[in-house]
């Protein structure tokens, strides 16, 4: 028997939540393989895995590495994610540099979710341990998209049969809105629609509230919603404009749901291939192009989502959790 103790904080509606919720399942499915889990116990157990870098988290792994157990850390977090995204996050990204520096160094592995997040551990954070690349994984079992979740979607925000552009993510600057924004000025016989909360003041910057303020009238702001499913179902592309990412939940969660992508070329999404799963762009043209082209051709739109659900299904939480119990085996083994 492994006993593994799941080590998190709160994190609203994030990617991170996303990737907490997902472990939790692996873990559930790892039961048979002869794993007990415990969630945010002072139990000092085989491996604690960590999700979070607070100071309980902290104090856990310094007891753990006293009692020569195993660390497992989550690096959801690096100082170039932070910054850009809420007020003040820029100076607290620059404050957490060396913490998560010293942090991270306390684990027997880091789990970075793509091959580019490992890159940044290393090159700006100096991490010497152990990092492992796995996938945050996703529940596949979870998206299915259909006629009826579209039409409730559309009903519920009054949304016409104009085609539908989407991206998902906190209102963040860093996220892209403005560009997200701004294609849609130019854009106007399609509409806009952006799913993820808004930031109450003072946590959102002026800036982000006067792109909300400006934003033309085929554009919307949803705010949090009960189903990402029913969006994705209503969506005939999706896009994700943003800047830093470190593997992009949500662009998984719409390939899961066979949408076709658009993606901000970024070295996290080198599961993705320009042409095949996806189209990429890096400018505001290629990005408007980008949308014209995906929605004029529905052949090619339907080729592009059905090869993006097919990339996916190794990111399932059935064969991450796989993977997930020969880190934890060979950690502890070392």
């Amino acid at each position: 028997m492994l006993s593994v103790n799941l080590v998190y904080g709160t994190y609203g509606e994030s990617g991170i939540l996303t990737s907490i919720n997902n472990t939790k399942k692996m873990l559930r499915l790892l039961e048979s393989e002869g794993v007990r889990f415990y969630q945010n116990s002072i139990r000092i157990c085989d491996v604690m895995h960590a999700h979070t870098f607070g100071p309980i988290a902290l104090l856990l792994a310094l007891l753990h590495k006293a009692r020569h157990k195993t660390v497992i850390i989550h690096a959801h977090t690096t100082p170039q994610d932070v910054a850009n995204s809420y007020f003040g996050a820029t100076f607290i990204s620059a404050c957490l540099k060396g913490y998560l520096g010293f942090f991270y160094n306390l684990a027997d592995v880091c789990i970075a979710p793509s091959a580019y997040t490992k890159e940044v551990l290393k090159s700006t954070l100096n991490i010497k341990r152990r990092i492992t690349v796995l996938s945050n994984g996703i529940d596949l079992s979870l998206y299915e998209c259909d006629e009826k979740r579209a039409m409730k979607f559309r009903t519920q925000h009054a949304l016409n049969d104009r085609p539908l552009v989407l991206s998902i993510g906190l209102v963040f600057l860093r996220k892209g809105i403005i560009d997200f924004v701004d294609a849609a000025k130019k854009l106007p016989r399609f509409r806009f629609v952006w799913v993820g909360r808004i930031l109450a003041r003072p946590f959102l910057p002026k800036a982000a509230k006067n792109v909300l303020e400006a934003a033309p009238e085929n554009v919307l702001f949803t705010g949090r919603v009960d189903s990402i499913c029913e969006a994705l179902s209503a969506a005939d592309v999706f896009v994700f404009p943003s800047y830093e990412e470190n593997q992009g939940i949500a662009a998984l969660e719409a390939a899961a749901c066979g949408v076709p992508l658009i993606l901000r070329d970024l070295p996290a999404y080198s599961t993705f291939v320009d042409g095949r799963n996806c189209i990429k762009f890096t400018t505001a043209e290629e990005f408007r192009s980008a949308i014209n082209d995906v929605i004029a051709d529905q052949a090619s739109a339907k080729r592009l989502g059905e090869n993006a659900r097919k990339t996916v299904q190794n990111h399932d939480v059935h064969v991450v959790s796989k993977k997930l119990l020969q880190v934890y085996l060979t950690a502890k083994q070392d």
